[in-house]
């Protein structure tokens, strides 16, 4: 779009459905009578190099009261900016996308703590454990140290593996 004139200068077909109009239609009309722009524009954050690249939430008016769609604008120093439009249709297929990518992180963070660090963990309680016997074995002072050390690695070794399981299984 073409934020100087106030005009539509490109778009696809997904658009035109979302705002209900027309390639002729959308090439003569202003956006004022397509979108709903917020406020004020804020910065795009990491925004480190100060690029001036600015959004501002907008809402299409074309279409049904139940049936809008909610996006932002985006755009960069210049009087040309970009319209990103929601178009997942409803907000039950939002949450359900959500939910279904939650459920892919919780079973790779468990796929990985079994494959990659389990074992690690494992490990070090048992060389823990054989020094703490040792030391209690030659009556070293020492030993309730290593004692003390060897349960709080067990204690958070079940936490750990409570945690990743439970997420998991959430």
């Amino acid at each position: 779009m073409n934020l100087e004139n106030h005009a539509f200068i490109g778009w696809n077909p997904k658009f035109l459905e979302c705002t209900g109009c027309s390639d002729d239609e959308l090439g003569s009309i202003k956006l004022e009578n397509v979108l709903t722009l917020g406020e004020s524009w804020s910065p795009v954050s990491g925004d480190k190099e100060s690029t001036g690249v600015e959004y501002i939430p907008c809402t299409t008016k074309q279409g049904s009261a139940e049936n809008f769609s909610r996006g932002f604008v985006v755009k960069n120093r210049g009087r040309i900016g970009y319209v990103m439009l929601d178009t997942l249709g409803s907000s039950a297929e939002f949450e359900q996308g959500k939910t279904f990518g939650r459920e892919e992180e919780r079973n790779r963070i468990a796929k990985a703590f079994h494959d990659e660090v389990s074992s690690s963990i494992l490990a070090a309680l048992f060389l823990v454990e054989a020094a703490k016997t040792e030391l209690e074995d030659a009556g070293l002072p020492q030993a309730k140290l290593v004692a003390k050390a060897s349960d709080i690695l067990a204690e958070t070794t079940e936490k750990i593996v409570t945690v990743v399981t439970d997420e998991a299984g959430a």
